[in-house]
């Protein structure tokens, strides 16, 4: 967590970050002793940090709100199940409220603006995934802050995302009728096309290009990203992710109300388009991270990086199934699979290859000690054998 640098963690907050350290270094080394010594820091770190949210002046602290933040990394570290899933949930509900308790006032320090960046992201995944609004008050300070050209665009984006999450909350409650949500849609289209032309202009820290050098090992089918800011790629990766998300989004509603829609939608390809370039460019992304062929022994990665591929590779893995396997339309906009065999060895095509790629960056990210990725990478093999939702996930 970028909130930690700088920072002489006192004996409270050493138990979280400790047990993350240690949980990590377990995983990587499955060491099952290592582990069980991880979970011990872990049960204590929770006893430490519900001692300080019944405080009155502790629930307010810096250190209280990166606790709580750290046993959600905990989770995504030691993964195991639906349950862990549940306590990540939990972790990120608990440091919505306390961000919201501890006011908009935070944001005036430098480590109050930085755990605030750090917390939003998983307080904006929660939200998607479950086609929930973002909290107002994300988006309202995201918008707030001032002006920073290495952190602007990026809160920039986080209020591009929130207006995603305003839009699938209510595609699901049906508070707003469908021909509002698709102008919406198209507009924060056009929206995230704008901010990906500000990124990628003469002056920002966040422009990138694309370089064809076959003989990189940090390339992709011939060519590797150079990005101005090293962990920009985050950032684009977010909204690579969102415009997956979105896409998906405006079929959903397209294939929901057509022919009532006032004009004709684009098509389905038009949507598949988006989502095809966007899944080329994560991979391009994550080759600049972890590198490309030689995975057994690919370029040095930072766990850090390596946990902020985990979803925009899960996102484009499965826009590969998109293509390998043949939804189940229904009307109300989903796009059921079963996704109960590997179709990243059927025989081989660009899709499939593609796939295996994800996968086998995936493995290696849990190989790191993040046994989330593997939950994933087990999904996009099959073995999970679970109904996924490619229109609305």
């Amino acid at each position: 967590m970028s909130c930690l640098e700088g920072m002489t963690p006192d004996e409270f907050l050493l138990k979280p970050i400790v047990a993350c350290g240690l949980a990590a270094l377990a995983n990587r080394e499955k060491d099952t002793d290592g582990l069980e010594i991880a979970r011990r820091y872990y049960i204590d770190a929770i006893a430490a940090t519900n001692t300080a949210l019944r405080h009155p002046r502790r629930v307010k602290e810096d250190n209280t709100l990166i606790a709580v933040a750290l046993l959600g990394c905990f989770e995504r570290l030691n993964w195991e199940n639906s349950s862990s899933m549940l306590s990540w949930k939990h972790h990120v509900e608990g440091a919505t409220q306390l961000l919201r308790l501890r006011g908009r006032g935070q944001l005036r320090t430098t480590i109050g603006r930085a755990t605030f960046r750090e917390t939003r992201s998983d307080i904006t995944l929660n939200a998607l995934y479950a086609e929930n609004e973002v909290p107002d008050f994300v988006m309202q300070w995201s918008a707030a802050m001032e002006f920073d050209p290495a952190q602007t665009p990026s809160d920039q984006l986080y209020v591009l995302a929130a207006r995603i999450g305003s839009i699938r909350s209510s595609f699901r409650t049906g508070d707003q009728n469908d021909q509002r949500l698709f102008d919406l849609a198209t507009s924060l289209e056009r929206d995230l096309l704008r901010w990906s032309e500000e990124a990628l202009g003469a002056h920002s820290v966040y422009s990138f290009r694309s370089v064809h050098d076959p003989s990189s090992p940090y390339s992709f089918n011939g060519t590797r990203h150079e990005y101005d800011l090293p962990q920009a790629h985050r950032s684009w990766n977010t909204w690579r992710s969102l415009n997956i998300i979105l896409s998906r989004t405006q079929e959903a509603i397209a294939r929901r109300s057509w022919p009532t829609l006032a004009q004709a939608p684009p098509s389905s390809q038009y949507y598949r388009a988006i989502r095809d370039r966007m899944t080329a460019d994560i991979c391009l992304a994550a080759a600049c991270v972890l590198g490309d062929d030689n995975i057994a022994d690919p370029p040095e990665a930072s766990i850090a990086s390596s946990y902020q591929l985990v979803v925009p590779l899960f996102l484009g893995g499965t826009c590969l199934l998109e293509q390998l396997a043949e939804p189940s339309v229904s009307p109300g906009g989903s796009r059921m699979i079963f996704v109960d065999e590997a179709l990243h060895a059927r025989t081989p095509n660009e899709a499939s290859i593609q796939l295996a790629w994800i996968i086998e960056r995936l493995d290696h990210i849990g190989g790191l000690g993040i046994r989330w990725a593997f939950s994933f990478s087990k999904l996009l093999k099959g073995q999970s054998r679970v109904y996924y939702d490619v229109g609305r996930s």
